[in-house]
């Protein structure tokens, strides 16, 4: 195969006619199956891009519910009242379990993020 596209290289470069193992139509044809390809792959990677921008729209939607969760959990902390002394520690508690199921929450996401990024990259 390669010496037949070195033998058409050269008879393109130098003028001359096809090898004469080459049918007439077969340039054409493999110039029609070349600009498929192209055009498919182009509407794919059109698919694709369309398919990024969709995700990232996503992303940036939870990503702003989740800082809308952060942002009521801060309010709702700096509205209680001084918890006496003894129950500071439960109060702290509660903080961090609040915290620790916004963190998953966050991890959850990216690694959504990731599997759909991996997904459309295959």
């Amino acid at each position: 195969m390669k010496l037949r596209v070195e033998d058409l290289e050269a008879a393109v470069r130098h003028g001359g006619a096809a090898p004469r193992y080459a049918e007439p139509d077969l340039h054409a044809e493999l110039l029609s199956e070349i600009n498929d390809r192209t055009k498919h792959l182009q509407a794919e990677i059109g698919r694709l891009k369309t398919d990024l921008a969709t995700v990232r729209i996503e992303m940036g939607e939870e990503f702003s519910a989740v800082n809308t969760e952060v942002a009521g959990v801060r309010r709702v902390v700096s509205g209680l009242p001084a918890a006496p002394p003894g129950e500071e520690a439960g109060l702290r508690s509660e903080i961090a379990q609040e915290f620790t199921c916004l963190r998953s929450e966050m991890t959850d996401l990216g690694i959504k993020l990731d599997r759909l990024l991996k997904k459309k990259s295959a």
